[in-house]
């Protein structure tokens, strides 16, 4: 509280009152009047809104966060794809095969076993398949690819040392993850094949000297040996190699049966 004084002081009431004390005595003085006043409220500071660009600020920084994060746990997983299941799934891709099947090509039927190792590509998209001399009946030795980025089936006779190509016969031929998943079952015991033999015919065609055109799997193969192209032609009656010299054949297992492959010289 403030207070505030007066003095009841005037000047013409000083003169008229001069006179009469002189006669009367003095009275005592009266006392000085006083005001209490209350003082104003406080001003208070004025109230400030929060603008609303920093809350905006804070929704993308957050956003930013969450991108951030979700970008690190994308890159954590192919990662872990790359590095830890394709590494497991190439140690999964080699299989030493053996199938029985019922030769009804030899003029006795006999049951024979076919025994080859398939490495299976995923990501190249491609499958080798060697096959090694068989311990019994007919058929020789090679390395086979089926490139199914070129669309390509590329034979290395071993026992000739000759390269042979072909458009790649998927209607025969399966494909590398479904050939995998065929090998996988097989290798657990969920699938044991009984199968038979089919044929198919063909004959050489031009020799190819343009190795690096048939793709890099391919040209690896058959780099530094004599090349040729096949044609198929409609399976005819069986020839026996005993008594035709100009054909070879090469059995292998790509599909669940078994494939004779005849490759003849063109007469």
């Amino acid at each position: 509280m403030v207070k505030i004084s007066f003095q009841p002081a005037v000047a013409g009431v000083k003169a008229d009152k001069a006179s009469a004390s002189a006669s009367a005595p003095a009275p005592a003085p009266a006392p000085a009047a006083e005001i209490l006043l209350t003082p104003a409220r406080e001003e208070r500071p004025p109230f400030h809104r929060p603008k609303k660009g920093g809350s905006v600020g804070g929704v993308c920084y957050l956003s930013m966060g969450m991108v951030v994060l979700l970008m690190g746990l994308v890159f954590a997983s192919v990662y872990i794809y790359r590095y830890f299941f394709l590494a497991q799934l190439a140690r999964d891709n080699f299989f030493h095969c053996g199938v029985f099947y019922e030769d009804s090509l030899s003029q006795v039927r006999t049951r024979m076993e076919l025994e080859e190792d398939v490495k299976i590509y995923l990501e190249e998209n491609y499958e080798r398949i060697s096959v090694p001399l068989p311990r019994f009946g007919d058929g020789d030795p090679a390395d086979i690819i089926h490139d199914f980025q070129r669309g390509l089936t590329a034979y290395h006779d071993l026992s000739l040392d000759k390269c042979y190509i072909i458009e790649l016969n998927t209607t025969v031929v399966l494909p590398p993850r479904n050939f995998w998943e065929l090998l996988t079952n097989m290798k657990r015991g969920t699938y044991v094949p009984q199968t038979y033999i089919t044929q198919e015919d063909m004959v050489v065609k031009e020799p190819i000297s343009d190795k690096e055109a048939l793709g890099s799997f391919i040209y690896h193969l058959c780099n530094g040996k004599d090349t040729y192209r096949l044609r198929r032609r409609t399976p005819r009656r069986r020839i026996n190699k005993r008594g035709a010299q100009q054909c070879n054949a090469i059995r292998h297992f790509e599909n669940t049966f078994v494939v004779e492959t005849l490759i003849c010289q063109a007469v």
